[in-house]
């Protein structure tokens, strides 16, 4: 039995981590109906719950009830317990988890969603606070690792072979996202090609694995307590770096000549990284000895999705259904005319990636 958790993370929003990560999740589970595939939504948004549990309105309105409901059987629920003194549990009080396709049939029955959460950042004072419990010194490790417990305790050994989670991560660097990198092992990287992802990633590498872009950086950091010098303190481990995905790509000859300088910028600083910091990528079979070779293991691109885009999200159906049919009717009761040709190349690109995943 093996639990692999996968983090979707960028620490800049709107980079179409939640698209990504939504898609892979349903992809996966069709593709391996023998694995648990357990999504957490770590977004106080809920927008990957809001999809899954049937997009637009009713996905919206099926998560208010998981959210208003007494059990409260969602994310909030989860850390609530947690709060009340129970951050070194050794098994659960109740599963968390939803089964998707009781809710949208166009889910596999294999996935299973911890629900989203709009009061998860109200959370966060609170536990800022109980990390630092001068009556618990092994508090703050605890907090840290509870999503991996929960990961284990959540799993059903008696149906299925294994386990693959997906989280989707808040793009902020606060307490509840470093809970859920600390207990994933392996990062996703969702980035644009422009410089605002660029910067993201060097932030990234600052506040994840404590490497500063400069020595006067560095220097300042070590007077104060960092997340990376409690990683250390406490002999925990961070994921590593498995993909870097750009989202959004296009082709138009403007548009892709201009892509096509940042991405290269940016690919650049990523590969300069590696091999400054070779520790921190997962492992791949042979390592790269070019920077050709290390795009072909590290990177990869999804392209455009645009009005398949917007009929997924707002109908709750996975990208990979949509060429089922060549026209939808919109919730307000509009029909979209949608060619598979459209979004072909987008559909190639989303399972090359899920690929990748082992």
């Amino acid at each position: 039995m093996t639990i692999d958790i996968y983090a979707f993370y960028n620490n800049k929003g709107g980079v179409g981590k939640t698209t990504l990560c939504s898609n892979a999740a349903t992809l996966y589970a069709k593709n391996n109906p023998n694995t648990q595939v357990l999504v957490i939504d770590m977004c106080p948004q809920a927008n990957i719950s809001q999809f899954l549990l049937g997009g637009g309105k009713n996905g919206y309105l099926i998560n208010q009830r998981l959210q208003s409901s007494s059990s409260r059987k969602n994310i909030v629920g989860f850390i609530d317990w947690l709060l009340k003194g129970n951050s070194n549990f050794g098994r659960l009080n109740t599963s968390y988890k939803v089964i998707v396709a009781r809710h949208n049939k166009n889910i596999s029955s294999n996935l299973h969603l911890i629900a989203g959460d709009s009061f998860l950042e109200s959370l966060s004072l609170a536990l800022n606070y109980a990390v630092i419990n001068p009556a618990n010194t092994k508090a703050w490790a605890e907090y840290m690792t509870a999503i991996k417990r929960l990961c284990k305790y959540e799993f059903d050994s008696k149906t299925y072979q294994n386990m693959v989670v997906f989280i989707d991560c808040n793009p902020s660097f606060s307490i509840y996202t470093q809970m859920a990198l600390v207990s994933s092992n392996k990062i996703v990287i969702p980035m644009m090609a422009d410089y605002s992802s660029l910067e993201g990633i060097k932030s990234l590498f600052m506040l994840l694995y404590g490497e500063y872009p400069s020595a006067a950086l560095k220097q300042y950091a070590d007077d104060i307590i960092t997340f990376n010098k409690q990683v250390t303190h406490f002999q925990l481990q961070l994921p590593t770096i498995y993909e870097f995905v750009f989202n959004n790509y296009t082709i138009n000859d403007g548009v892709a000549a201009a892509f096509d300088s940042i991405r290269t910028e940016l690919i650049t600083f990523c590969y300069d990284q590696f091999k400054k910091f070779p520790s921190l990528f997962a492992l791949c079979e042979n390592t790269p000895t070019s920077k050709e070779e290390w795009e072909n293991y590290y990177v990869s691109g999804i392209k455009d999705f645009h009005t398949s885009g917007k009929v997924s999200s707002s109908l709750g159906i996975p990208m990979f259904l949509l060429p089922n049919q060549s026209k939808y009717t919109m919730p307000d009761g509009s029909d979209v005319k949608l060619p598979s040709s459209n979004y072909s190349e987008a559909l190639e690109n989303i399972e090359s990636f899920v690929n990748k995943l082992r």
